[in-house]
């Protein structure tokens, strides 16, 4: 058995949108909104299965399937819970049933006027040896992008 080299990166997103910390934590908690706009493209990815338990401890699972047969599982587990604060997470990326990545992730949220700071990064180690950096800032920044369409 080959052992494939490990590849790690970082990447921080960083924005201001007009909502309140409230409405934005809301889009990482509630369940019903994240569905929203965690997810892969939806022409392509069904949802396979989806749980979320947004405490210290708590687990969220969201397994989905590209029409071209390809499965996704994202496992995470919180360590900081901050409400309309700060959230700091680990999670497993699995593609096709192999881990992928395991990632650190941290979002912080700054009252700034009638608007909020935000601020994301991920620390990432990729199992395959590859660097899939600017392709995981690609599909965060979408996501992103959705959230934004849903909190104003």
């Amino acid at each position: 058995m080959t052992t494939l080299p490990l590849f790690h990166g970082t990447f921080s997103i960083k924005r201001q949108w007009a909502a309140t910390p409230e409405r934005i934590f809301s889009a990482w908690s509630d369940p019903a909104v994240k569905a929203q706009w965690f997810r892969g493209p939806p022409e392509q990815w069904t949802e396979v299965r989806r749980s979320m338990d947004i405490r210290v401890g708590g687990l969220e699972v969201a397994e989905g399937r590209f029409d071209n047969g390809l499965t996704t599982l994202f496992e995470a587990r919180y360590h900081v819970v901050e409400p309309n604060s700060r959230l700091v997470y680990v999670y497993d990326l699995f593609l096709a049933g192999a881990l992928h990545s395991v990632t650190l992730s941290s979002l912080d949220l700054q009252p700034d006027g009638d608007r909020t700071r935000v601020s994301y990064t991920e620390q990432i180690v990729f199992m395959d040896g590859k660097d899939g950096v600017e392709m995981r800032r690609g599909g965060t920044e979408w996501h992103f992008e959705t959230i934004e369409r849903l909190i104003q």
